[in-house]
């Protein structure tokens, strides 16, 4: 399993060998989740060559094997780099979903004044069914009274059928009275019958007015069928809606993960950053006091004469100069000042080289300070690069001050034989058994300046990055919660929108029926009347009853005449 860690790497006394290990700070438990390891918990690094290629406090990804063993060890940057770009399209997409948002309340304003405008056309329908409904009361007397009075002519048509035959059965023995009393009886029924002409023109009246209550109908059932097309589309826009905030949720819960995984992340960091605030606090200390030894062995030197031999010539050595000659041992001493001289001048040569590297380490760590983190990778790389090139010429450069203060050592040996072969006094100095501690404790002066060194400019990263991390998290906090409260007012507005559907899909059906009624009794008053017309049709024309009544008083009064 990986685990987000610190690299720990403890040196032995003298820079001699050392232990590596990883402090676990968090799990990887899915991709880019990774939780935060509570207890602290460091592992030692079996493989010592596993380490050798990061640094002390690095942040590295560590594969862990299920019995705690180390099995590999990387770079953590990448994938730090990788949630940053992940947070930066988190933030990209916020906005968009926010513009979303917008045009979703400037389209449910609208649609709410539509719905206003809806709302009053259908109190104006209202209105004309309510007077609809006045006219179908009006058709419905008109059509009771019409089949009154069919009846009733029906009943006519045969009262006079059965007169007129017994009419025609005592015709001959008709009277005078008789005659007038027939005439005065077919005078009242001429008055009281009902032309069926003007009967009919009142039919068509109503079947006209019928076909307009019809045409106002038709309107009302196509205002209907919009409505519902309009309600349709109302509900998919209201399923979209519904879609796009699941969708919008469903990121914010991964974003609040992604956000509490940087907020330990963060804490970790911090936590790392306070460790080697620690152990450089520790190193001052420590380089405090080997430079106070130093001091006090330089001062214990100077006291003593100054520098001198740092080694005693053998036995043998010692036989072979005293058997030169002054000349040819004076000879070898002007060859070895010389070779030292050269040395001296490599040495002074390499330590400027090593100034001005450092200068340069310096402008580096500066611009990896003020970069971006793009460009923050590749300015770290060749930070690195120049930190090891200064690591092997300074390892170069000890090297050779020790090379230079042996020659020296065995110049001021040779120079000693010399001088005591012509005579002059040499005395014993103490500075020989102290002059190859003070060199050592040098060595470990300048390595522990240097490391301290480089763990400055590490916090100095450090604490940069994590205050860059915590200003970014920050921001992305609050936008988070932003975006928390535009996804509430989404759900408020979808809240009025699913009302607005459902108030109009009530609407609809209360139009429906009121109307569905109306439109059953037109269908249904409709064939009743034409057919009315059709039977008043039967009849040969408007005038046949009135013809008829004339031929019979014309018949009566031939009778009375003849």
């Amino acid at each position: 399993m990986q685990y987000l860690a610190e690299l720990q790497i403890s040196k032995a006394a003298f820079g001699l060998g050392g232990n590596s290990s990883v402090r676990l700070l968090a799990r990887n438990t899915g991709e880019n989740v990774w939780q935060p390891i509570t207890n602290e918990q460091v592992l030692p690094i079996q493989d010592a060559a596993q380490a050798k290629e990061f640094k002390d406090g690095q942040m590295v990804i560590a594969e862990i094997t299920g019995s705690n063993q180390v099995q590999s060890v990387q770079d953590a940057s990448k994938k730090i780099v990788n949630i940053l770009q992940a947070f930066s399209r988190s933030q990209d997409k916020y906005k968009s979903a926010e513009e979303e948002v917008e045009q979703w309340k400037q389209s449910l304003n609208f649609q709410s004044q539509e719905l206003h405008r809806r709302e009053q056309e259908l109190e104006q329908k209202e209105l004309e069914l309510e007077h609809l409904d006045t006219r179908k009361q009006e058709i419905e007397e008109l059509e009771s009274k019409f089949a009154k009075e069919r009846s009733e002519l029906e009943q006519l048509r045969k009262n006079i059928e059965v007169e007129r035959g017994q009419f025609e059965a005592k015709a001959a023995a008709l009277t005078v009275d008789q005659a007038e009393h027939i005439k005065a009886l077919i005078s009242q029924l001429s008055t009281s019958f009902t032309n069926p002409d003007a009967l009919r023109g009142r039919i068509h009246s109503a079947i006209d007015l019928l076909n307009q209550r019809q045409e106002i109908l038709t309107g009302f059932w196509q205002s209907l069928d919009r409505l519902k097309n309009e309600a349709e589309k109302q509900k998919g826009s209201l399923n979209k809606s519904t879609e796009d905030l699941n969708a919008r949720k469903s990121q914010w819960q991964q974003t609040q993960i992604a956000l509490a995984d940087a907020q330990a992340e963060l804490k970790a960091q911090r936590g790392i950053l306070k460790l080697q605030e620690n152990n450089m606090a520790m190193s001052r200390v420590q380089l405090d006091a080997q430079i106070d030894l130093y001091q006090q062995t330089f001062n214990a030197i100077e006291s003593f004469g100054g520098p001198g031999s740092m080694e005693v010539l053998s036995p043998e050595e010692e036989s072979r100069l005293q058997s030169m000659s002054i000349e040819e041992l004076e000879s070898t001493i002007t060859a070895l000042q010389s070779d030292f001289n050269k040395l001296a001048n490599y040495v002074s040569a390499q330590e400027d080289e090593l100034a001005g590297l450092e200068g340069e380490i310096a402008d580096l760590q500066s611009q990896v300070e003020t970069a971006d983190q793009f460009d923050r990778i590749e300015l770290e790389s060749n930070k690195e690069f120049a930190e090891e090139q200064y690591k092997v010429l300074e390892d170069s450069v000890m090297g050779t001050r020790v090379s230079m203060e042996q020659r020296l050592s065995l110049l001021n040996q040779q120079k000693a034989v010399l001088d005591r072969r012509k005579g002059i006094a040499v005395d014993s100095n103490p500075v020989q058994s102290l002059l190859p501690l003070l060199t050592q404790i040098e060595s470990q002066k300048n390595r522990q300046e240097q490391e301290l060194r480089k763990m400055e400019s590490q916090i100095d990263a450090v604490r940069n990055y994590t205050q860059q991390q915590q200003d970014i998290l920050a921001k992305q906090t609050q936008e988070h919660q932003q975006q928390d409260q535009s996804i509430r007012s989404a759900e408020s507005l979808q809240q009025d929108q699913i009302r607005v559907v459902a108030e109009l899909l009530g609407q609809i059906s209360a139009q429906e029926q009121l109307l569905r009624p109306v439109q059953d009794i037109v269908d249904t008053l409709r064939p009743q009347l034409e057919a009315a017309v059709q039977d008043l049709g039967a009849m040969s024309n408007g005038n046949s009853s009135s013809q008829i009544l004339t031929e019979l008083q014309s018949v009566i009064q031939s009778l009375v005449s003849s």
